[in-house]
């Protein structure tokens, strides 16, 4: 069934149609709420309440072939919903499969990330981790395809440089007293600031240089990390909660639109 025909199913009512949207893209919509809000138990939340939304507003959906990029644009603002000032307490990801210090790498960044303003974290996660480019990541942002693109490219500029520049300070340990020297007053934690600092002292340190050149990229760290898996809280023995709903006939009727909605 592709996802065209699982729209159509699923519209239609039927309970198997909506085992199958959760299976393909439970994963998909836990791994970007749990990147933007590194809660494990709100991104269950929101998890749940994207399929339940997508339940009530499938039968709007004009672009059938861009399921995915809806539902990650309604999981996106159902994040955004549940955000505070500042990440949440998860902030490691899930690891598994890499030695002992590609695993350290990794929670550097994913660590880092954290730091990031939503907007930012939000950035990240759809672009590599998902894959979005072009008019598929402004939807799934909610903005416009100009500033997208303006933000994916400050991404690549600014936030990557940063992150190569944390990394190295992550992986001198303090071992150059002359970047010791130059963070002071610094408190450690990622902002594009600090690393840029570092960005710029190991152009001039030979010894730095050498770090960064045997460094892996930490955009690639990034996306790496497996899928966080989708909680337990959220199925039960028997198939998830939500299809659970619709087989008792409790979720809401779908609701039509004139057109596809990508809420901010």
């Amino acid at each position: 069934m592709n996802d065209i025909e699982l729209v159509q199913a699923t519209v239609r009512g039927e309970v198997h149609a909506v085992t199958v949207l959760f299976d393909r893209f439970a994963e998909q919509v836990h791994d970007l709420a749990f990147a933007m809000l590194r809660n494990r138990l709100l991104a269950a939340e929101v998890v749940e309440a994207t399929f339940e939304e997508a339940l009530q507003r499938l039968a709007g959906l004009q672009e059938d072939h861009r399921l995915a990029v809806w539902l990650l644009a309604v999981a996106r603002r159902n994040a955004v919903l549940r955000a505070g000032p500042t990440s949440g307490p998860d902030r490691r990801p899930t690891l598994a499969g890499h030695d002992a210090e590609r695993n350290r790498l990794i929670t550097v960044v994913w660590e880092a990330v954290a730091d990031l303003p939503l907007r930012d974290r939000t950035l990240v996660d759809l672009v590599l981790r998902h894959g979005l480019a072009g008019q598929d990541l402004a939807d799934a942002l909610g903005f416009g395809p100009a500033e997208a693109h303006q933000m994916e490219v400050g991404m690549r500029n600014q936030i990557e440089a940063g992150l190569v520049g944390y990394l190295i300070d992550r992986a001198t340990e303090g071992r150059c007293p002359a970047l010791t020297k130059a963070l002071k007053g610094w408190d450690g934690r990622f902002n594009t600031e600090g690393s840029m600092l570092i960005s710029g002292h190991v152009e001039l340190c030979p010894d730095c240089n050498q770090v960064r050149s045997e460094l892996p990229s930490p955009f690639t760290l990034y996306a790496e990390a497996p899928v966080p898996p989708v909680p337990s809280s959220v199925r039960r023995p028997g198939g998830t909660r939500l299809v659970l709903r619709v087989a008792e006939g409790a979720a809401a009727p779908p609701q039509t639109s004139p057109g596809l909605e990508w809420a901010p």
